[in-house]
Protein backbone atom coordinates (compact mmCIF):
# COMPACT_ATOMS: atom_id res chain seq x y z
CA UNK A 1 0.00 0.00 0.00
CA UNK A 2 1.27 3.46 -0.90
CA UNK A 3 0.63 6.73 0.92
CA UNK A 4 0.87 10.28 -0.33
CA UNK A 5 2.53 12.73 2.01
CA UNK A 6 -0.86 14.24 2.82
CA UNK A 7 -2.42 10.89 3.66
CA UNK A 8 0.62 9.83 5.71
CA UNK A 9 0.43 13.10 7.61
CA UNK A 10 -3.27 12.60 8.31
CA UNK A 11 -2.86 8.96 9.42
CA UNK A 12 0.12 9.56 11.71
CA UNK A 13 -0.42 13.09 12.99
CA UNK A 14 3.05 14.08 11.75
CA UNK A 15 2.88 17.42 9.96
CA UNK A 16 3.73 17.71 6.28
CA UNK A 17 6.39 20.22 7.24
CA UNK A 18 8.08 17.62 9.50
CA UNK A 19 7.86 14.95 6.80
CA UNK A 20 9.41 17.44 4.37
CA UNK A 21 12.28 17.98 6.78
CA UNK A 22 12.81 14.24 7.36
CA UNK A 23 12.95 13.81 3.59
CA UNK A 24 15.39 16.69 3.24
CA UNK A 25 17.87 15.26 5.78
CA UNK A 26 17.47 11.69 4.50
CA UNK A 27 15.84 10.36 7.67
CA UNK A 28 12.57 9.16 6.12
CA UNK A 29 12.54 9.38 2.34
CA UNK A 30 9.61 8.33 0.12
CA UNK A 31 10.23 5.19 -1.88
CA UNK A 32 8.78 6.57 -5.11
CA UNK A 33 6.90 9.40 -6.77
CA UNK A 34 3.86 9.69 -9.00
CA UNK A 35 4.19 10.75 -12.61
CA UNK A 36 3.26 14.20 -11.40
CA UNK A 37 6.14 14.26 -8.93
CA UNK A 38 4.12 13.66 -5.74
CA UNK A 39 5.94 11.64 -3.09
CA UNK A 40 4.71 8.14 -2.23
CA UNK A 41 5.55 6.24 0.95
CA UNK A 42 5.33 2.45 1.17
CA UNK A 43 4.85 0.28 4.26
CA UNK A 44 8.59 0.07 4.96
CA UNK A 45 8.74 3.87 4.93
CA UNK A 46 5.87 3.98 7.43
CA UNK A 47 7.70 1.51 9.70
CA UNK A 48 10.83 3.66 9.51
CA UNK A 49 8.79 6.73 10.44
CA UNK A 50 7.30 4.84 13.39
CA UNK A 51 10.80 3.98 14.63
CA UNK A 52 11.97 7.57 14.20
CA UNK A 53 9.07 8.86 16.29
CA UNK A 54 9.61 6.25 19.02
CA UNK A 55 13.33 7.00 19.27
CA UNK A 56 12.67 10.74 19.22
CA UNK A 57 10.21 10.27 22.09
CA UNK A 58 12.95 8.50 24.05
CA UNK A 59 15.14 11.56 23.74
CA UNK A 60 17.51 10.59 20.93
CA UNK A 61 18.61 13.38 18.61
CA UNK A 62 17.78 13.12 14.91
CA UNK A 63 21.48 12.56 14.20
CA UNK A 64 21.58 9.68 16.70
CA UNK A 65 18.38 8.22 15.28
CA UNK A 66 19.79 8.28 11.76
CA UNK A 67 22.89 6.46 12.97
CA UNK A 68 20.82 3.86 14.84
CA UNK A 69 18.63 3.16 11.81
CA UNK A 70 21.58 2.87 9.46
CA UNK A 71 23.20 0.24 11.70
CA UNK A 72 20.05 -1.74 12.42
CA UNK A 73 18.52 -4.65 10.56
CA UNK A 74 15.86 -4.01 7.96
CA UNK A 75 13.24 -6.69 8.60
CA UNK A 76 10.10 -5.64 10.42
CA UNK A 77 10.31 -8.35 13.06
CA UNK A 78 13.92 -7.56 13.94
CA UNK A 79 13.20 -3.82 13.92
CA UNK A 80 10.30 -4.30 16.35
CA UNK A 81 12.43 -6.50 18.63
CA UNK A 82 15.17 -3.88 18.66
CA UNK A 83 12.64 -1.20 19.49
CA UNK A 84 11.16 -3.32 22.30
CA UNK A 85 14.64 -3.70 23.78
CA UNK A 86 15.15 0.07 23.62
CA UNK A 87 11.79 0.62 25.32
CA UNK A 88 12.80 -1.82 28.07
CA UNK A 89 16.09 0.01 28.66
CA UNK A 90 14.25 3.32 28.71
CA UNK A 91 11.84 1.96 31.33
CA UNK A 92 14.80 0.89 33.47
CA UNK A 93 16.41 4.31 33.13
CA UNK A 94 13.16 6.10 34.01
CA UNK A 95 12.63 3.84 37.03
CA UNK A 96 16.09 4.65 38.25
CA UNK A 97 15.47 8.32 37.60
CA UNK A 98 12.24 8.09 39.59
CA UNK A 99 14.08 6.61 42.57
CA UNK A 100 16.82 9.23 42.32
CA UNK A 101 14.34 12.12 42.21
CA UNK A 102 12.41 10.60 45.11
CA UNK A 103 15.62 10.34 47.12
CA UNK A 104 16.49 13.98 46.38
CA UNK A 105 12.97 15.04 47.37
CA UNK A 106 13.09 13.16 50.68
CA UNK A 107 16.55 14.53 51.38
CA UNK A 108 15.37 18.11 50.89
CA UNK A 109 12.30 17.40 53.00
CA UNK A 110 14.33 16.00 55.91
CA UNK A 111 17.51 18.08 55.67
CA UNK A 112 16.06 21.33 54.37
CA UNK A 113 18.83 21.84 51.83
CA UNK A 114 19.72 20.91 48.27
CA UNK A 115 22.73 18.72 47.47
CA UNK A 116 23.78 20.26 44.17
CA UNK A 117 26.29 17.57 43.24
CA UNK A 118 23.41 15.07 43.36
CA UNK A 119 21.20 17.41 41.33
CA UNK A 120 23.87 17.49 38.61
CA UNK A 121 24.12 13.67 38.71
CA UNK A 122 20.34 13.50 38.39
CA UNK A 123 20.49 15.70 35.31
CA UNK A 124 23.05 13.29 33.84
CA UNK A 125 20.59 10.44 34.37
CA UNK A 126 18.36 12.06 31.75
CA UNK A 127 21.17 11.54 29.24
CA UNK A 128 22.32 8.04 30.19
CA UNK A 129 21.07 4.49 29.96
CA UNK A 130 21.33 2.04 32.88
CA UNK A 131 24.46 0.39 31.47
CA UNK A 132 26.33 3.72 31.55
CA UNK A 133 25.08 4.52 35.04
CA UNK A 134 26.36 1.22 36.42
CA UNK A 135 29.65 1.27 34.50
CA UNK A 136 31.63 2.53 37.50
CA UNK A 137 30.33 -0.41 39.55
CA UNK A 138 31.44 -3.10 37.08
CA UNK A 139 34.49 -3.99 39.16
CA UNK A 140 32.30 -4.89 42.14
CA UNK A 141 28.90 -5.87 40.71
CA UNK A 142 28.19 -8.67 38.27
CA UNK A 143 25.66 -8.40 35.46
CA UNK A 144 23.33 -10.53 37.59
CA UNK A 145 23.76 -8.09 40.51
CA UNK A 146 22.85 -5.17 38.26
CA UNK A 147 19.72 -6.91 37.02
CA UNK A 148 18.70 -7.59 40.62
CA UNK A 149 19.20 -3.93 41.53
CA UNK A 150 17.11 -2.77 38.58
CA UNK A 151 14.40 -5.24 39.57
CA UNK A 152 14.64 -4.05 43.16
CA UNK A 153 14.14 -0.46 41.98
CA UNK A 154 10.86 -1.55 40.40
CA UNK A 155 9.66 -3.14 43.63
CA UNK A 156 10.71 -0.55 46.21
CA UNK A 157 7.66 1.13 47.69
CA UNK A 158 7.42 4.82 48.50
CA UNK A 159 7.29 3.83 52.18
CA UNK A 160 10.59 1.92 51.86
CA UNK A 161 12.24 4.84 50.06
CA UNK A 162 11.05 7.26 52.71
CA UNK A 163 12.28 5.00 55.55
CA UNK A 164 15.63 4.55 53.80
CA UNK A 165 15.97 8.33 53.57
CA UNK A 166 14.92 8.78 57.20
CA UNK A 167 17.48 6.28 58.53
CA UNK A 168 20.31 7.84 56.53
CA UNK A 169 19.23 11.36 57.48
CA UNK A 170 19.37 10.38 61.17
CA UNK A 171 22.89 9.05 60.68
CA UNK A 172 23.88 12.26 58.90
CA UNK A 173 22.62 14.28 61.86
CA UNK A 174 24.80 12.26 64.24
CA UNK A 175 28.08 11.84 62.39
CA UNK A 176 29.97 13.02 65.48
CA UNK A 177 28.54 10.23 67.66
CA UNK A 178 31.06 7.93 69.34
CA UNK A 179 31.38 4.82 67.08
CA UNK A 180 31.60 2.64 70.18
CA UNK A 181 28.42 4.06 71.70
CA UNK A 182 25.19 2.11 71.90
CA UNK A 183 23.43 5.00 70.14
CA UNK A 184 25.74 4.95 67.10
CA UNK A 185 25.53 1.18 66.83
CA UNK A 186 21.74 1.31 66.99
CA UNK A 187 21.76 3.78 64.07
CA UNK A 188 23.88 1.40 61.99
CA UNK A 189 21.72 -1.58 62.93
CA UNK A 190 18.67 0.34 61.69
CA UNK A 191 20.50 1.03 58.43
CA UNK A 192 21.47 -2.63 58.07
CA UNK A 193 17.92 -3.80 58.75
CA UNK A 194 16.49 -1.44 56.16
CA UNK A 195 19.13 -2.44 53.60
CA UNK A 196 18.34 -6.12 54.12
CA UNK A 197 14.63 -5.44 53.81
CA UNK A 198 15.06 -3.52 50.56
CA UNK A 199 17.36 -6.14 49.07
CA UNK A 200 15.20 -9.07 50.12
CA UNK A 201 17.84 -10.54 52.43
CA UNK A 202 20.15 -11.34 49.48
CA UNK A 203 23.40 -11.49 51.46
CA UNK A 204 25.63 -12.04 48.42
CA UNK A 205 24.24 -8.97 46.70
CA UNK A 206 24.49 -6.95 49.92
CA UNK A 207 28.12 -8.05 50.30
CA UNK A 208 28.95 -6.91 46.76
CA UNK A 209 27.07 -3.65 47.23
CA UNK A 210 28.88 -2.95 50.48
CA UNK A 211 32.23 -3.48 48.79
CA UNK A 212 31.28 -1.12 45.96
CA UNK A 213 30.11 1.50 48.46
CA UNK A 214 33.37 1.26 50.42
CA UNK A 215 35.46 1.73 47.29
CA UNK A 216 33.39 4.33 45.43
CA UNK A 217 31.74 6.31 48.24
CA UNK A 218 30.06 8.65 45.74
CA UNK A 219 27.24 8.52 43.22
CA UNK A 220 23.53 8.75 42.77
CA UNK A 221 22.74 5.05 42.50
CA UNK A 222 22.66 4.61 46.28
CA UNK A 223 21.79 8.20 47.19
CA UNK A 224 21.41 9.53 49.87
CA UNK A 225 24.40 7.35 50.82
CA UNK A 226 27.60 9.36 50.47
CA UNK A 227 31.21 9.35 51.61
CA UNK A 228 30.55 10.71 55.12
CA UNK A 229 27.74 8.22 55.77
CA UNK A 230 29.79 5.25 54.56
CA UNK A 231 32.85 6.21 56.63
CA UNK A 232 30.64 6.54 59.71
CA UNK A 233 29.11 3.10 59.12
CA UNK A 234 32.59 1.59 58.61
CA UNK A 235 33.83 3.05 61.90
CA UNK A 236 30.79 1.93 63.86
CA UNK A 237 30.80 -1.54 62.27
CA UNK A 238 34.42 -2.04 63.34
CA UNK A 239 33.31 -1.45 66.94
CA UNK A 240 30.30 -3.76 66.79
CA UNK A 241 30.48 -7.36 67.95
CA UNK A 242 29.02 -9.89 65.51
CA UNK A 243 28.53 -7.11 62.98
CA UNK A 244 26.82 -8.32 59.81
CA UNK A 245 28.92 -5.84 57.84
CA UNK A 246 32.12 -7.30 59.27
CA UNK A 247 30.95 -10.79 58.34
CA UNK A 248 30.31 -9.58 54.78
CA UNK A 249 33.85 -8.23 54.62
CA UNK A 250 35.38 -11.37 56.18
CA UNK A 251 33.54 -13.61 53.70
CA UNK A 252 34.68 -11.40 50.81
CA UNK A 253 38.33 -11.51 51.91
CA UNK A 254 38.15 -15.29 52.32
CA UNK A 255 36.95 -15.89 48.76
Amino acid sequence: MMYTIGKLSKNTGVTVRTLDYYDEIGLVKPSSKTSGGHRLYDEDDVMRLERVLALKYMGFSLEQIKDILEKSTSTWQQAIEQQLEMVKREQERLKMLEQALRGVSYSIEMEGQVNWSIIFMTIQLFQQNPEEIFQQYNEFLTEEDMKKILKMNEQITEEDSREWGRVISEIRSNLDADPASEFAQKLVEQWMNQAEKMFGGDKKLLRNLWESLQNLKEGIVFYPMDKEIIIFIERVASEMENSELLSYQTEKEGT
